[in-house]
């Protein structure tokens, strides 16, 4: 199939340009203040003023007001708080050259956001504001994604067809959107996947400069995502029909809070199983774990990640850190006949040490339990929040998009052929 032509490339902020890398900032914010676990980010993206900063109707001293009122901090508070809610976030200077790159190349820029007004005077102080033809903030236009006017606006100064741009977020509901207008679009979930996808549309895109690593001791993998494929987007969409749920309300109900404390030990395997089985409408337990087998089909092993992962073992220490359900290891030996023990020098499953990535003490144990520092360890995993963290901390980390791409990626930072 030819290629679109394409002429401009849009992209989000928050979430892609700029990430949180850190969450411990946070963490401390919630422990210092007694709020409770991921009460900092609802305070902030679920206030009840969040909608009017991000149009504009309020600037943000009066948000951040707002927000010391509703926690009761004085000034000084309010201002720590504030600091430290932000001080965990990154900019992806390797995703800013990508950008730099396609402008040489003479494709235009632009950079669509729901932000505040204050965005504009940051994106000038962090240095990348010349990486744009066209900067457009919701607040100064008052209209957000994903309304469709917001898009047109950005099209109409960069004078592009919609057709002939593509934009990237990280907001299923925004991509959605953008597609209704007629742009190509894509949810962003790492530069990893990025490049593979701008590339498949004929956009050149450089190769990410990976260096040899030396004095390396221990590969780490991921389970879901990166030795056993999950379902894909469409394959979401097309449970959320079968089942008449609403656009975005499965991932809610299957990796939402009851997940997020099932992983860590708080709740067993069935009290997640009778809570997918009622927000699913299932008549009780069984129905939502012949649910759970049909969603997760038992043919999405990738064969030759798990080879690599015993070849290295001949050269390294290998560790596995899944963020699991209490019974992962012997359902992996059920379904794929796999021991863990036998692969894997280490196996952390989160639901067993009461932690979960991206929480940097998880990689922590992993690396005290391989007895390894972080620099001669490197990590994949197909989160982009973990391969944040992970990074952050000292490991050399690569995001898995495809053992095709992700297993060369790594033999660049060994040196060697896995095989």
């Amino acid at each position: 199939m030819t290629n679109p032509t394409i002429d401009a490339i849009i992209f989000d902020y928050g979430g892609v340009l700029v990430r949180t890398v850190d969450p411990t900032p946070r963490r401390e914010l919630e422990r210092r203040f007694d709020l409770s676990l991921g009460a900092a980010d609802d305070i902030v993206f679920r206030s009840p003023r969040w909608d009017d900063v991000q149009h504009g109707r309020i600037d943000d001293a009066d948000f951040w007001r707002d927000v010391g009122e509703r926690l009761n901090l004085d000034a000084e508070e309010l201002e720590d708080f504030r600091r430290g809610f932000w001080s965990g976030d990154r900019l992806d200077e390797a995703l800013v050259d990508v950008i730099r790159h396609l402008a040489g190349e003479g494709y235009r820029t632009a950079l669509l956001s729901n932000a505040p007004g204050a965005l504009r005077s940051y994106i000038e102080e962090l240095g990348i504001a010349d990486a744009f033809e066209v900067i457009v903030i919701s607040a100064e236009e008052g209209l957000v994604k994903p309304t469709p006017e917001i898009y047109e606006r950005v099209l109409e100064r960069l004078d592009v067809a919609a057709e002939r741009a593509v934009f990237i977020d990280d907001m299923r509901s925004n991509v959605e959107a953008a597609r209704r207008v007629g742009l190509h679009a894509t949810r962003f979930r790492g530069p990893a996947p990025l490049r593979v996808w701008l590339r498949d549309l004929g956009l050149p895109v450089p190769e990410p400069e990976r260096q040899l690593v030396p004095d390396l001791e221990a590969v780490i993998f991921d389970w879901g995502g990166v030795m056993e494929g999950l379902p894909e987007e469409e394959d979401v969409l097309a449970w959320e029909r079968r089942l008449a749920l609403e656009t975005g309300a499965l991932p809610e109900i299957l990796w939402g809070e009851t997940w997020r404390r099932l992983e860590v030990g708080a709740i067993t395997d069935a009290d997640y199983a009778r809570h997918v089985a009622e927000r699913l409408g299932l008549p009780d337990r069984d129905a939502a774990l012949h649910f759970f087998q049909q969603f997760y089909t038992s043919d999405r092993l990738n064969q030759t990640v798990v080879d690599a992962a015993r070849e290295l073992r001949e050269r390294y220490k290998v560790g596995l850190l899944s963020n699991a359900f209490p019974t992962q290891r012997e359902v992996i030996r059920e379904h794929h006949d796999i021991d863990v023990d036998g692969i894997f020098d280490v196996y952390v499953n989160s639901s067993a040490v009461g932690l979960s990535k991206p929480n940097p003490e998880i990689f922590h144990l992993t690396l005290e339990r391989l007895d390894v520092a972080p620099e001669r360890a490197v990590f994949l995993d197909d989160s982009l929040r973990n391969v944040d963290s992970a990074r952050h901390m000292g490991l050399h980390a690569i995001q898995f998009v495809n053992p095709e791409v992700s297993l060369a990626a790594l033999e660049e930072v060994l040196g060697h052929a896995i095989s």
